[in-house]
């Protein structure tokens, strides 16, 4: 997956002014006159990486609100908000939307180009936990859905003969199904079963 800078503001200047800034760090930069124009250049389904470099106000849709809207739908995609009109509040509910950051206009190029690269290398990040959840996400889906209860109240504490009585079976039905979910998530005990479940939270 390509590090992209997607730029989306409705001033021309910042844009040109922010693609020579970025295109001499050869960073690859897609900017972007509105949120629907960004929105409309994607492909549905796709996951994106880099980072997104936001205005907060423009005419339409402004940034802010947009990801106030809902789940974001780019999980891999770290987030810059830009304003010149920044407040308080604005910075608040930016954060609280899960913005990586937040500059004011005229913007710092310096403190740009240092939080740019972080959102870079946290994009990257996310892509790492993004595929190995994913990795994980196929070997549970192996699991019959009998093995799924098993595992599940083995997690939460319970004993063989508990999870026996619980589900109706006898103990060394119980073993069979723990055994198969081990040899099926490729693990050799509960505690690293458990580990593997966490990762699916990712996905």
């Amino acid at each position: 997956m390509d590090n992209v800078i997607w730029l989306i503001d409705d001033d021309a200047s910042v844009r040109e002014s922010l693609v020579f800034l970025f295109s001499g760090m050869n960073w690859r930069v897609e900017p972007f006159e509105s949120i629907a124009a960004f929105s409309a250049a994607q492909e549905a389904g796709k996951e994106l990486t880099g980072c997104l470099l936001l205005d907060m106000r423009m005419p339409g849709k402004g940034g802010l609100a947009w990801l106030e809207e809902g789940k974001w739908p780019w999980p891999l995609l770290p987030v810059i908000l830009m304003t010149g009109h920044g407040t308080i509040d604005a910075c608040r509910r930016a954060f609280h939307n899960g913005v990586f950051e937040f500059f004011t206009k005229p913007l710092d190029a310096d403190k740009l180009i240092e939080s740019i690269t972080a959102a870079l290398a946290e994009s990257q990040r996310r892509v790492g936990v993004w595929h190995e959840a994913k990795r994980v996400k196929t070997l549970f889906e192996q699991l019959t859905s009998r093995e799924h209860e098993v595992l599940l109240a083995l997690m939460e504490g319970s004993s063989n003969k508990e999870v026996a009585a619980r589900l109706n079976l006898s103990p060394r039905t119980v073993e069979a199904h723990r055994a198969a979910v081990f040899l099926k998530l490729g693990v050799s005990s509960l505690v690293q079963a458990i580990r593997e479940y966490d990762k699916l939270q990712s996905v």
